[in-house]
């Protein structure tokens, strides 16, 4: 497998914060798929784990060369296996996209602090 791309993410959890604040579930639903938005259900920790799968959703894309106003935000879902081990679930466009670039997989990893959520993505070849 090769690589066929790169990404990294920061985002301030303020940021997430705000939209939370400004646009509530509005926000959530138009970036987050209902398992991402399950998954964040936390009272102290809901902002940052957004933050966090935000990130992930950037470097995706970034990984796959994609801009966000080429697809929709839900289209790149960050689960968790068995493990708890974050993954890359691709629909639609962004499934295409990967598909077009040769994309096998995109493997995600997240880290977390009060303030930034971060996240880095590695695109691989299909394999041959």
């Amino acid at each position: 497998m090769d690589i066929r791309g790169i990404g990294i993410d920061v985002v301030e959890v303020q940021r997430i914060e705000q939209a939370l604040a400004r646009w509530g579930d509005s926000f959530v639903s138009r970036i987050f798929t209902p398992d991402e938005d399950e998954r964040a259900r936390h009272p102290r920790a809901r902002s940052m784990r957004l933050a966090a799968r935000f990130a992930a959703k950037e470097a995706v894309m970034k990984a796959l060369g994609l801009g966000w106003r080429t697809m929709a935000w839900r289209e790149i879902e960050i689960r968790n296996d068995a493990l708890g081990r974050p993954t890359v679930v691709l629909r639609g466009g962004a499934a295409r996209a990967a598909a077009q670039r040769g994309v096998g997989a995109v493997h995600v990893t997240l880290s977390h602090t009060h303030g930034l959520a971060l996240a880095s993505a590695l695109a691989l070849g299909a394999p041959a």
